[in-house]
């Protein structure tokens, strides 16, 4: 962004900032959360590359299926067979095989092989709120 383009940028943020400040929404003063934005805005390129965040994003994109979501669901409170799973979801084998590699895949389960039979766990047990809330803090931190 040229300079005089940043220049004109920041004078419109700081207006709307302002704004903000003077209708009670935010309780910091237009020029205060400039300072601060301003000092974020040298971390976010660095942001943008970090492999922390393309995980998590994996993440959220796997977890982005109602199909993934009831199969995390059905696993909450132990092994399932992938069997029990294709006949709750009336879902069929292959579909599940895929939802189950795409968990796999970004570290939400196990798939466990016992012969012929395909198990599935949460890989963390606690693939809860605190879960995701630790994640991001993990991620930003």
């Amino acid at each position: 962004m040229t300079s005089y383009k940043h220049e004109h940028a920041m004078k419109e943020l700081e207006q709307k900032l302002g704004q903000l400040f003077e209708q009670g929404i935010v309780n910091e003063a237009a020029k205060k959360r400039i300072q601060e934005l301003e000092k974020i805005e040298v971390q976010v390129p660095s942001m943008m590359k970090d492999k922390k965040i393309n995980k998590m994003l994996k993440l959220f994109k796997a977890l982005a299926n109602k199909n993934r979501l009831l199969i995390l669901m059905l696993i909450m409170n132990g092994v399932r067979c992938a069997c029990e799973i294709e006949h709750l979801l009336k879902l069929s084998q292959s579909t599940v095989s895929h939802h189950i590699s795409t968990l796999v895949e970004v570290g939400a389960i196990d798939a466990i092989r016992s012969g012929k039979w395909n198990l599935v766990e949460l890989k963390d047990s606690s693939f809860s709120k605190d879960y995701f809330v630790s994640l991001i803090e993990e991620t930003f931190n």
